[in-house]
Formats: structure tokens, sequence, C-alpha cells
């Protein structure tokens, strides 16, 4: 069961980083619409580890109990993504909110040697308590896993950052606060929106991601998926949609590409809202999106049994 095309799915059924709720049943959702039977079609072994405690009275609290219950969240969805690494398992993380990524980055950068992260979302999330319009958390996650924010969370697994700055890409961005924009500014991460990813092609710009990353040299990503990168007037199945979004074929063919570039050693899918999702195309969406990210892994055992490609090769 411990080989390298074995994913260990990881339910992280939370809203705890912030209003709207309701992608706390995310997870439940992916499981009923069959995604372990999908990711078996492809190929996959899959290890079910069920879900990370969370809270029961998460949504009360003010400031500061929201930000405990985060802690608290990441740091269950760490020991077990942590757990499957340990175990030569793919951890699969279903949000939730997308600050569930604060534990399995930590996870994954404790394990993976040289780990960088591909962030897809609409939003940055690198807003820490002092920009943050709304002071919730799921918008601070990636800002934490690159060092800035509460220490609690930004020492997650006792050091920080988790991934250093420039070993981090951001894919599809459209909505960036003020003082999120210069956090990553300073930072230096390098963000290709959603306009850039439209004029200059899917593979195109993620060949440009990957080659930055490898440059940083960078052995292996955190692939982190928050499903309202998708255009929501025709896939609104998420609690923060924003305009003007991918297609469903065109983040199939981004996380086609990553998977082509460079090994895959974690990933979230995240913010898939069901109450949202009516005639379920983004829970659809999802499942494709999860297929084809990590069917890569089949390919690289048998291609290159014990060794993935370097960051930034293309597979024909």
């Amino acid at each position: 069961m411990t080989q390298q095309h074995t994913v260990a799915l990881i339910g992280a059924p939370s809203s705890v980083g912030g209003l709207p709720v309701g992608s706390d049943i995310g997870p439940a959702r992916l499981r009923e619409a069959g995604l372990v039977a999908r990711l078996r079609q492809v190929g996959l072994e899959v290890s079910d580890f069920g879900d990370v405690p969370v809270p029961r009275h998460h949504l009360r609290g003010g400031y500061r109990s929201r930000f405990a219950n985060t802690e608290s969240v990441a740091r269950w969805v760490a020991k077990y993504a942590w757990r499957a690494i340990a175990q030569d398992m793919v951890p699969l993380v279903l949000g939730g909110d997308h600050s569930v990524a604060m534990g399995s980055i930590a996870a994954a950068a404790q394990s993976v040697p040289g780990l960088g992260v591909v962030w897809v979302d609409a939003h940055p999330d690198f807003n820490t308590p002092e920009t943050s319009p709304t002071g919730n958390p799921h918008g601070m996650a990636l800002a934490v896993a690159a060092g800035l924010g509460p220490l609690p969370l930004v020492r997650l697994m006792g050091y920080t950052p988790m991934v250093h700055p420039e070993r981090i890409v951001i894919l599809g961005a459209r909505s960036i606060d003020a003082g999120e924009l210069d956090n990553l500014r300073r930072a230096g991460v390098q963000v290709y929106n959603s306009e850039y990813l439209h004029d200059h092609g899917v593979r195109e710009t993620v060949g440009e991601a990957l080659a930055h990353l490898a440059d940083a040299q960078v052995r292996a990503v955190h692939l982190s998926i928050d499903l309202d990168v998708l255009d929501p007037a025709h896939w609104p199945g998420v609690s923060t949609p924003a305009d003007d979004g991918l297609t469903a074929s065109e983040l199939v063919a981004l996380v086609d590409a990553v998977s082509q570039m460079a090994p895959i050693s974690s990933m979230d899918l995240a913010e898939l809202t069901p109450a949202e999702d009516v005639e379920g195309a983004t829970t659809e969406a999802a499942i494709q999106v999860a297929e084809h990210a990590l069917a890569s892994l089949v390919r690289q055992a048998i291609d290159s049994p014990g060794r993935g490609s370097p960051v930034g090769a293309s597979a024909a």
C-alpha cells in the first residue's frame, strides 16, 4: 500500500477560517460524488484517513477564538498529512476553507526537501492581521506559510517560514487587497493573475512559473487549489466567488501542466461549498482536477520508479 501512487485522502470539514461558512460540507460532498472511485479508475491506490477533528463550537467566539480554532485544525491537518508522507503516500487534503493549507504545507515542508508551493486561487491569501479587511484567517493562509502573521500559526511546526517566498508562485489571482499586494511585493512572491493566464495561455504560464521555481532550487511542489479560481458564472459552488475566473477545462489544463512539469508531493482541494453548487458543476470540476493532478503519480511510478522528474521538466 505504501507506493508512490497511493493517495491519502484527508478531510478537513472546517469553516474556522472565517465567514462565509458552508465549505465545511465540501469533503463529505466530494466523497458522496465518487471521488475515491474516480481516483481509483485512473490507477491510483486510495487510503481514506477520514476527517480531522474540528472544534464543535468553532463558529462561536471572537477574533482570538477564530485564530485558536484555525491553529487547532491546522495542527490536526499537519499531523494527518505528515503521517501520510511518512508512509510514502501523497496527501490530498479536502477543505473546508483554505486555511487548512497551513497544516498541509507545514507537514510537507517538514518532510519534503526543496519544497515549493503552487497556489491556485482567485485570492492570494497573503494578508496579515494588519492588512486584512475582514480578519478572516483563510485570507492569511499563504502569508502564514511564508512566515508572516500570528506567531502560533507561522510556527505551527516549530520553524518559520514553512516555505521561502521565492519558492511560491500564485496562479489565477484576480481579487487582491491593497495591503495584501504590498505584502506580496515586499516578500517577492511571483504572481500570475487570471489576465496573464488568459493572455499567455495556461501551459505557457505554468511553464514560466515552474521555471521560476526551478531557479529557486525547488524539487517538488505542494499544489493548493481553491475552487474559487473558477468562473462563478458557471461554477458557483464556492464561498467567496470572484468574477472572470478560469473555466473548468482551463483549470484541468493547468493542473495537467503542473503535474507534467513537477513532482507533486501533496495537494489541497479547498472551498467547495455544496449549498451554492445546485447543479453539481463545481463538484464535478473538483473531481476532474484531482484526477488530472494525481494521475501523474501513476505515470511517474511506471516511468521512473522511486524518482520524480525535476521541476520544470515537461513530459511529452
